[in-house]
């Protein structure tokens, strides 16, 4: 019997991982950001990699005053208050990563 109820737990852990996951590209899909902070959050949900966004952004062109973008810069506007429930959840992940990164220390 012990076996049969783990199945149904993990039968209910998979429903919920998929609805996270549905609900995670149905936000993907229907965002259009349209300042610079928008898509550092958009780019960064996508990616998890705050350098990524960084070369990415730079590659778009996009400036703080004349020079190029930097990881603090990124960092800076994904730790920010969100404005939206895509930074909400680049917020998020940024801290769950953030997490992860600083247990090696």
């Amino acid at each position: 019997m012990k076996s049969l109820e783990g199945k149904q737990v993990l039968v209910e852990e998979a429903k919920k991982r998929i609805e996270y996951l549905q609900d995670y590209i149905r936000k993907i899909e229907n965002y259009t950001p349209t300042t610079m902070e928008e898509e550092a959050v958009y780019l960064y949900v996508q990616l998890e990699s705050v350098t990524k966004v960084v070369q990415e952004l730079n590659k778009k062109g996009y400036r703080i005053g004349k020079r190029k973008l930097t990881t603090v810069d990124v960092s800076n506007i994904i730790r920010g208050k969100p404005k939206d429930e895509m930074h909400e959840l680049a917020k998020r992940m940024f801290m769950k990563n953030r997490k992860r990164g600083s247990r090696h220390w």
